[in-house]
């Protein structure tokens, strides 16, 4: 019976982390639908950046601050784990006073091994990231009772 209940467990959790993984991938993907359907560009650089703020959206994308009008849709290259988990990061740049896409990247204090490049770089509107963070934590559906 512990054998049974055991691998039932082993089971549910290898089904769970399964589902986030996919759901994780389909945000990723819907992200980058929204950046095609609403023809937002990528820029190489960004001058005079001066870092303000984040917020966390995937493994693959999050938003930078620069001032309140100045916002940033960040691309990482491939994967990047415990980035959306991170409550602290820090801009690896080659430049103080810029954000170069493809030379500069994105860390978590102490975790050194921990650097994900910055692929590509969309400057975006107050709506246009509410948007993109409605793809994240879309409403829920409202139930109906029949």
């Amino acid at each position: 019976m512990f054998k049974h209940s055991v691998i039932l467990l082993l089971l549910t959790v290898i089904t769970a982390c399964a589902n986030r993984s996919t759901n994780l991938t389909q945000m990723n993907t819907d992200i980058r639908h929204y950046i095609t359907a609403n023809d937002i560009t990528a820029v190489d650089r960004v001058s005079s950046f001066r870092f303000h703020g984040w917020n966390s959206i995937s493994d693959e994308f999050l938003v930078l601050t620069s001032s309140p009008k100045r916002k940033y849709l960040i691309e990482l290259l491939g994967y990047c784990s415990d980035i959306r988990w991170a409550h602290t990061i820090k801009l690896e740049r080659s430049m103080d006073s810029s954000l170069h896409a493809k030379f500069d990247s994105i860390g978590i204090p102490g975790q050194p091994a921990l650097n994900c490049r910055i692929e590509k770089i969309y400057p975006i509107t107050s709506e246009q990231e509410d948007a993109i963070f409605a793809i994240k934590n879309p409403p829920e559906e409202e139930t109906s009772n029949q």
